[in-house]
């Protein structure tokens, strides 16, 4: 007997839709690609727990007849591709027919759909594998109802993430689809409540602006630049750079991709108009000849391939380069490189005073561990630091057996201890301090508010928007004051003491940012939640890299981070702020041992 049989057609359709769904998102993308490739100019999502129960996509496009439909639920079957050399010239969203079988395999399928020239339209089911279709009446276009998604699947299911998360997702979907395509209206529904409202935009500038927020849109730099590769859309200027990269987006050939090629040419674009661990904002569509990018090497279209990548890489790299120079002052390129130097080089003095360390190495000090990396690099520290300028010591620099020798590269603390000197990371170490003091004066409800003069308004991006929604209990309890203004703008009226003194736009935003790059929406419960906007909170109040700070800071945090290093010497994110360079250390490197 054979042991290879045929696998039955649901089994089939079943295993490719492994490939093609891979969550609720998958599925909205897919169809509302369809929608997109079928003309319509309005299109609408409505979701029931992040699209798991339920997925509605409804589209005023050309619509389908009995036949059309009947067909478009079977595997590669498709009207946008008929022969091999199709397939190397794709200019449409959806092309393999394999989408609506797929989805339809995992789920309660259903189908609503009349062209502009019929007197009625066609309803389809299919559920278990059994197709139903009968006559209906309906608006022109297509609604495909999607309920239950790996219901007949529950190994697939029980990988879903959250609601939240699920829909996190598809936001940010819909987000791409809205970007390259001002032309559509899009309306998106979650849990019966309106979460974008998108009417068709008379430029591109003014949908990025619906969708990004006012603040954002008027920090943009459009670019053009013709050519066999023509590159589009619009930089961000490096004021409004991000600790992520979930404000970038690429199009090719209109369709929304990660592609790190990309990606780099533009980062590498600014070089060191922004630091090195921020991210510009870009809206970017690519066009270039169809048969020089293949779009059919990812199951889910998400990913690219060039047939010249070197050269699109050079093409974007020099685009930005350009648009930033003819928008971007010289003196804006001095500051931003200044700033870039002082963060990431080290400067070693010139020799002018001799450095005498105490000898008085007989009590003990309680080691911290230092892993043997940070020793290397705390080496590396003592060869320039025995170098460096100190001001004279004074008596209120020496705080129990430590004395504060200066700040260094306005970004750590100089000890020195009785058998060792201490590097402290100025930054990880105040955050730590104003992390605990958060913590203790939220479970109090004690934390200090300061009324602004004037409030301050806020427009952000949908997304954005969400996690602010998400975490405005605990930071009001915080001590912020903010309130929804209407759509997307929010108005804060008073902030934490401790931030007062703080550009607060850009400290709001970044917390949304750190937030957001930690996917605060996926945190699993409330606790979690707290302690991510504390945690956040407190690294955005605390001193930073480049902060100098006078003596008596200098001191204040010393006292500190004596009181609590033999509990706690990491930061909030786990990043050790305090390093030990031993006597023993120090000979060694010098060679005297």
């Amino acid at each position: 007997m054979a042991k290879i049989k045929r696998l039955e057609q649901d089994l089939i359709n079943k295993i490719a839709a492994g490939e093609v769904v891979e969550r609720p998102a998958s599925v909205v993308k897919e169809l509302v690609e369809n929608s997109i490739d079928a003309g319509a100019d309005q299109i609408s999502i409505d979701l029931d727990k992040g699209g798991i129960d339920l997925i509605v996509i409804a589209d005023n496009g050309s619509g389908m007849s009995k036949e059309d439909a009947e067909l478009a639920v079977e595997r590669h079957a498709t009207s946008k591709i008929s022969n091999l050399e199709d397939l190397f010239n794709i200019q449409t969203m959806g092309f393999r027919g394999e989408a609506l079988a797929s989805i339809s395999s995992v789920s309660q399928f259903s189908l609503e759909t009349k062209r502009g020239d019929s007197l009625e339209g066609t309803s389809l089911k299919i559920e278990h594998g059994k197709l139903e279709i009968n006559p209906c009446g309906c608006p022109q276009g297509t609604k495909i109802i999607i309920k239950n998604l790996f219901y007949n699947v529950p190994a697939r299911k029980k990988f879903l993430k959250t609601p939240l998360t699920e829909y996190n997702h598809i936001l940010e979907i819909i987000t791409a689809f809205s970007l390259i395509h001002p032309q559509i209206s899009f309306k998106l529904t979650h849990n019966k409540a309106l979460v974008l409202n998108l009417p068709k935009a008379v430029t591109w500038l003014d949908r990025v602006r619906q969708v990004m927020g006012q603040d954002v849109a008027k920090e943009l730099i459009e670019i053009k630049q013709q050519g066999t590769i023509e590159i589009s859309g619009f930089i961000g200027r490096p004021q409004i750079a991000r600790q992520n990269k979930r404000s970038q987006f690429v199009f090719v050939n209109n369709r929304y991709v990660s592609d790190y090629l990309i990606a780099k040419a533009v980062k590498e674009a600014y070089g060191s108009l922004i630091p090195r661990e921020l991210n510009p904002v870009f809206v970017l569509s690519i066009k270039l000849p169809p048969k020089l990018v293949d779009v059919n090497v990812h199951p889910r279209k998400s990913e690219v391939k060039f047939v010249n990548s070197n050269e699109v890489y050079t093409v974007v790299l020099q685009g930005v380069q350009k648009c930033l120079g003819k928008n971007m002052t010289v003196a804006q390129y001095q500051v931003a490189e200044e700033k870039s130097a002082k963060i990431y080089t080290l400067k070693p003095q010139n020799l002018t005073q001799e450095y005498k360390p105490s000898v008085n190495y007989q009590s003990q000090f309680k080691n911290i561990s230092a892993s043997p990396s940070q020793v290397s690099r705390a080496l590396e520290f003592s060869k320039q630091l025995l170098q460096s300028d100190f001001e004279e010591q004074t008596d209120s620099q020496v705080i129990g057996d430590w004395k504060l020798l200066g700040q260094i590269h306005l970004a750590y603390l100089l000890v020195e201890a009785p058998a060792a000197i201490l590097i402290i990371d100025q930054h990880a170490a105040a955050e730590r301090m104003m992390y605990e003091r958060f913590k203790a004066e939220y479970a109090k409800s004690g934390i200090k508010s300061q009324k602004l003069l004037l409030p301050l308004t806020l427009e952000l991006s949908h997304r954005e928007v969400e996690i602010l929604n998400q975490s405005l209990e605990f930071l009001i309890n915080l001590g912020f004051d903010i309130e929804i203004f209407g759509g997307n703008t929010f108005k804060v009226n008073a902030v934490p003491q401790e931030l007062d003194k703080l550009d607060i736009k850009e400290t709001i935003l970044g917390l949304v940012n750190d937030l957001e790059e930690e996917d605060f929406m996926s945190a699993k419960s409330v606790e979690d939640k707290k302690d991510l906007v504390i945690k956040y909170a407190s690294c955005r109040a605390a001193v930073k890299f480049q902060d100098k700070l006078e003596l008596e800071e200098q001191i204040k945090l010393l006292q500190d981070v004596r009181a609590t290093m033999d509990t706690i010497n990491t930061c909030p994110h786990g990043r050790p702020f305090i390093m030990e360079l031993t006597m023993d250390q120090l000979a060694k490197n010098f060679k005297r041992k």
